[in-house]
């Protein structure tokens, strides 16, 4: 009997074992899993606001840019609405994408004095706006242009891109251009000295350079990516929107008044 009950023992104890071990390892993933992903598939608002400004400094720089560069593509996102505070509804901003966010409502208007006031930079572009990032790593980009035009180009052209995974990401495909010395004069100007000295009105941009990134970032913290002649600022930080107030009353829908009951008064 002894040698029988042993091995017996012994086999219980491996499947209890076995058993143990399952339970231990379903334990931790139901309870890792949820914290691991997190935020990933969650569809989340966002205030985003951005400044772009060049160096204006002259000093040598070592990497060489292309002279008279070839045309130019980049990623082609939303464009961003204007708003109006005469004629559009201020609740607007609360609950609608992609709208320009007036002055008194940016993030980073310190920041922007500060690069102009130091001299050593020019603000080509500074805009914030509100969109929501859904957790599923898809890239949203954004049109981005500033400084003045000629030719049919800005200064500053491109795109960024906005997503979400477990961490928030910029992807930025920015490119500022150096147009011919005369185009610094005025657009009519520019044209009768092209026009006086015989040559083309052919747009030409003499040199680009790009600012092509991508960073991994965290909400609520400024973010700053460097070039040798340009500069982004970035800060992301999660936003509530308002209800519509539209959306309170269903116009479709009767309300029904009881006649019959008298009223306080009566």
């Amino acid at each position: 009997m002894a040698g029988i009950t042993k091995p017996l023992r012994s086999k219980e104890f491996i499947l209890w074992l076995r058993r143990f071990t399952a339970v231990f390892v379903g334990v931790v993933v139901l309870a890792t899993c949820p914290m691991a992903n997190a935020g990933d598939k969650k569809d989340t608002w966002y205030q985003i606001e951005i400044i772009v400004a060049k160096r204006t400094d002259t000093k040598p720089l070592d990497e060489i840019f292309p002279f008279q560069p070839a045309p130019l593509t980049w990623h082609r996102g939303r464009t961003l609405t204007e708003f109006d505070a005469e004629t559009e509804n201020s609740s607007d901003l609360d609950y609608k994408q992609f709208i320009k966010l007036p002055t008194n409502q940016h993030l980073l208007n310190n920041e922007a004095r500060q690069l102009t006031s130091s001299g050593a930079y020019v603000v080509l572009e500074h805009k914030g706006w509100r969109q929501i990032l859904a957790g599923d790593k898809t890239i949203n980009w954004v049109d981005i242009k500033g400084g003045y035009a000629w030719g049919g180009h800005q200064q500053l052209e491109g795109s960024l891109g906005f997503s979400k995974g477990r961490f928030l990401h910029v992807h930025s495909d920015l490119h500022y251009n150096q147009f011919p010395s005369v185009a610094s004069l005025s657009s009519q100007q520019a044209k009768q000295a092209l026009l006086s000295a015989g040559q083309s009105l052919v747009p030409i941009v003499e040199t680009r350079y790009s600012l092509l990134q991508r960073r991994k970032m965290r909400s609520n913290e400024l973010h700053y990516l460097d070039h040798p002649e340009l500069v982004l600022l970035v800060k992301i930080i999660p936003y509530t929107p308002a209800e519509p107030i539209s959306e309170a009353i269903d116009a479709d829908e009767p309300i029904l008044l009881d006649l019959t009951v008298p009223s306080n008064a009566e």
